[in-house]
C-alpha cells in the first residue's frame, strides 16, 4: 500500500486490489466512520467531523484508540466543553457492551456484513475463534464463498490487525457468545434456508431472523438454488426476481 506500507490483497477472479490494514492511515477516517456507525458499534455523538478532529489531532490511529482517549485531550478540541466530553466518553465505555455480531461488522473486513457477521457468530463464539478457521471451515457456512472466506482469513493473518485485536481486548473490547447444541428434532423450521428481502411490516430484519432461528431455520443473504423460501415484503429487488427465475418459493410475513 502506497500509504501505510503493508501487503496488499488480491483475490483470484477479481480486479480491485485492497489494502486490508485496519490501521491505514490513508483510510483511518473511513474505518472510525464505519466502526462507530449505528449498524456496527453505534457509538452515539461520534460524527465525522469529530472524527477528523481526533485523527488530525493525532489522537487516534486505529479504532482500538477509541477506547483510550482521555476528557482532558478532548477539552483541548473546538467545540468540546465539559458536557460534550463526557457524554462522548460515555457512549464510548458503553459501546464495549456491544454484541460480537456488531463488533464483526465494525472491523470492516471486506464482504462481512450484517448478514455474514451474523452467520459467523453462529459457528464462533469469539475472534479468536475466528482468527483460527481456515478457508474450507468458513465456505462450509450457507453464505460464504471462497472469496468471502479467503478475506476472512487474511484478515486475521496481518500482524497489524492482530495488533489492533490485542488492543480492543485490553480495554475490554472482547465479546463472546454462548454456543449450544440443541435438539432441532423438534424445531418447526429444522433445515430450512431463508432469504429476507423488501420493506416489512410486522418485524425488524433482527425480529425476523431471530425469530426464523429460533425455530431451526437458517437465514442467509443471498437467494441460490439451495434456498428454501425468501420472505419478500414491500419493494423487493433484485433477490424476489432472482428467486423467482430459481422457483424459490415466494412468501409474505402473514404466510411465515
Amino acid at each position: 500500500c502506497p500509504a501505510c506500507d503493508q501487503p496488499v490483497e488480491h483475490i483470484e477472479g477479481e480486479v480491485a486490489w485492497y489494502c486490508v490494514n485496519t490501521a491505514c492511515k490513508a483510510q483511518l477516517i473511513r474505518n472510525v466512520e464505519h466502526f462507530v456507525s449505528r449498524g456496527a458499534m453505534d457509538i452515539v455523538g461520534l460524527g465525522t467531523k469529530i472524527v477528523e478532529q481526533l485523527a488530525v489531532e493525532g489522537l487516534i490511529s486505529d479504532v482500538a484508540d477509541l477506547y483510550t482517549l482521555e476528557r482532558e485531550a478532548l477539552l483541548v478540541l473546538e467545540g468540546f466543553a465539559e458536557k460534550k466530553a463526557d457524554n462522548l466518553l460515555e457512549a464510548i465505555a458503553a459501546s464495549k457492551d456491544q454484541t460480537l455480531y456488531r463488533l464483526l461488522t465494525a472491523l470492516g473486513i471486506r464482504g462481512v456484513g450484517g448478514s455474514i457477521a451474523g452467520d459467523l457468530t453462529s459457528h464462533y463464539p469469539d475472534l479468536d475463534a475466528l482468527a483460527q478457521a481456515h478457508t474450507e471451515d468458513l465456505e462450509s457456512i450457507e453464505g460464504i464463498g471462497p472469496n468471502i472466506a479467503e478475506a476472512i482469513v487474511d484478515w486475521f493473518i496481518r500482524p497489524v490487525n492482530q495488533e489492533v485485536l490485542a488492543k480492543l481486548r485490553a480495554v475490554g473490547v472482547w465479546p463472546v457468545v454462548e454456543i449450544s447444541v440443541i435438539d432441532t428434532s423438534s424445531l418447526l423450521l429444522d433445515g430450512l434456508t431463508f432469504v429476507v428481502t423488501g420493506t416489512l411490516t410486522n418485524f425488524t430484519r433482527k425480529e425476523i431472523s431471530e425469530l426464523i432461528q429460533s425455530h431451526g431455520g437458517k437465514v442467509t443473504g443471498s437467494v441460490s438454488k439451495k434456498t428454501d423460501f425468501l420472505i419478500a415484503g414491500e419493494k423487493a429487488g433484485s433477490k424476489l426476481s432472482k428467486a423467482q427465475s430459481l422457483g424459490v418459493p415466494v412468501i409474505s410475513e402473514e404466510e411465515l
